[in-house]
């Protein structure tokens, strides 16, 4: 794929995801979408998906408050074409996403459970795709309040129990867990509260460590475009994002606002304005890294193709993204400004998207902001490709508008130092915590800075990016890749022997 098509296929998502109106355009939307997006286990048909059924489990609102007994319906998926009784269960949790059947047809975890006459499960997570504990999705601070991992966790617990309790096929039934990026958290999380449920885990690109400021991700945005590329790559990229600041620092923003076609409400001297046009930028450059990595030598090459000064280099590349096709221009502008993007977390922002959801789990429990302040100084070169605009408090400050004032830096902060002291954070021993738990994650993922990467129990696939290893095997892939899926195979199978 050349990048021109990549270019032209993020302008076609824009319009399909947020072209609801042509005035203006919410540049910050497609790629929080994007990043929400479902994992991903391969192509299937709608043959392969024919066995997949959808049912609902009543679940507690709050699985802790005794005289609470307010209930909602927890979506849920189920494959049991190749079951025997007392056949192992594996179970995907869902994470920040809608769930549909393709993790039941197909991949890894659909073909183990193949191998090894399984039942297929996959849970939806509370206040994401069609699992809401109030009527018509309704998003107030109040009800966000049971929108919390311990929460989720004690509806997957309640899961368990439940098909166990329905199914004398399953009384006795091994569980296996599966989860990828946050979810591949959760089910890792489940074996240190409950052990007694779950016989082993497999968690690919799993963070465990909670943290407000998250300067490494945009390090490892940096050494992965390094690393699929070169340096003249990233040098480019920093040098056009320093004549970018130097725009704002001089006030001669007017030229770049009109060639990117931005809305008139910008405010260039407005420092949350700027920061989250930078952080915008920063963002897209996150969102290839992450999910598209096969793509980064053509987005460099895009880059070095310019033939311009390294200053205006980006300048013509972002000109090229956001105002690809000049005869829209006259319909619509990218609204860059900080309103627009705290309007994805606003009660009224689009439920099917999880942007308001997802955002309130970081501001109360896990933080992860991809900041570019001074922390974010690249160790190994001394410098930072994408700059210093995006400090930790503009995050806090988005928290705050879109949340209330309790949703303090200070609330935060306990969140992080209780989770972190519950679950080890990535500290940790694994032959006393985590033992029935492999992880898996690719090199050039920007989140395995926070998970677990050393020991016997931790595999870093090398040229892959952020849960890229949930498909099956396949000849196509790498030495390395399909070695990790034969080693998640033989873990899990030797937790599903009988003994």
């Amino acid at each position: 794929m050349n990048y021109t098509y990549l270019v032209s296929l993020y302008i076609l998502l824009c319009a399909l995801f947020v072209c609801g109106s042509l005035k203006a355009l919410n540049p910050y939307r497609l790629s929080w979408e994007l990043r929400l997006q479902e994992p991903s286990s391969g192509p299937y048909t709608k043959e392969d998906a024919a066995p997949v059924q959808e049912l609902w489990l009543t679940q507690n609102l709050d699985h802790f408050e005794a005289g609470d007994n307010r209930t909602w319906q927890m979506r849920y998926f189920r494959n049991a074409k190749y079951h025997e009784p007392q056949g192992p269960m594996y179970i995907f949790l869902g994470g920040e996403w809608t769930i549909t059947p393709g993790l039941l047809s197909t991949g890894l975890t659909h073909d183990m459970a193949v191998e090894n006459a399984g039942i297929l499960f996959y849970t939806e997570h509370r206040y994401y795709g069609q699992s809401w504990p109030f009527e018509n999705n309704n998003l107030t601070v109040k009800n966000l309040k049971y929108l919390s991992l311990h929460q989720a966790l004690a509806d997957v617990a309640h899961f368990i129990r439940y098909q166990k309790a329905q199914s004398a096929d399953l009384t006795h039934s091994k569980v296996i867990l599966i989860g990828g990026s946050y979810s591949g958290s959760m089910a890792a999380w489940m074996t240190h509260l409950y052990p007694e449920l779950v016989t082993a885990v497999w968690a690919s690109s799993a963070p465990l460590l909670a943290k407000a400021d998250f300067y490494e991700y945009m390090q490892r945005v940096e050494n992965t475009l390094t690393q699929s590329y070169g340096s003249n790559c990233t040098r480019r990229l920093e040098r056009g994002l320093e004549h970018l600041v130097d725009l704002f620092n001089g006030n001669k923003t007017r030229d770049l606002l009109r060639r990117l076609n931005v809305c008139p409400n910008f405010n260039a001297s407005d420092s949350l304005d700027r920061i989250a046009f930078f952080s915008g930028i920063n963002n897209y450059f996150a969102w290839i890294t992450q999910s598209y990595s096969t793509y980064l030598p053509q987005l460099c090459e895009t880059l070095l193709s310019q033939h311009s000064s390294d200053a205006e280099s980006l300048l013509t590349f972002l000109e090229l993204l956001y105002t690809l096709d000049q005869r829209w221009n006259a319909y619509y502008c990218q609204d860059f400004s900080y309103n627009s993007m705290l309007q994805l977390y606003n009660e009224s922002s689009d439920h099917s998207s999880g942007s308001r959801a997802w955002f309130y789990q970081t501001c109360s429990q896990f933080g992860w902001f991809t900041t570019t302040g001074s922390g974010a100084i690249n160790t190994t070169s001394g410098h930072s490709t994408f700059g210093s605009e995006v400090s930790l408090w503009y995050f806090e400050q988005l928290c705050r508008d879109a949340f209330g004032p309790e949703q303090s830096p200070a609330t935060l902060a306990l969140g992080i130092a209780q989770m972190n002291s519950e679950f080890g954070g990535h500290d940790f021993d694994q032959s006393l915590r985590y033992r029935h738990v492999l992880f898996t994650h690719g090199e050039l993922d920007p989140w395995r800075v926070l998970g677990c990467e050393q020991g016997r129990q931790a595999l870093v696939i090398p040229g892959y990016s952020h849960v890229e290893d949930l498909a099956s095997i396949n000849v196509q892939d790498s030495v390395p890749m399909n070695l990790a899926k034969l080693r998640v195979m033989s873990f899990l199978r030797r937790h599903t022997e009988v003994i």
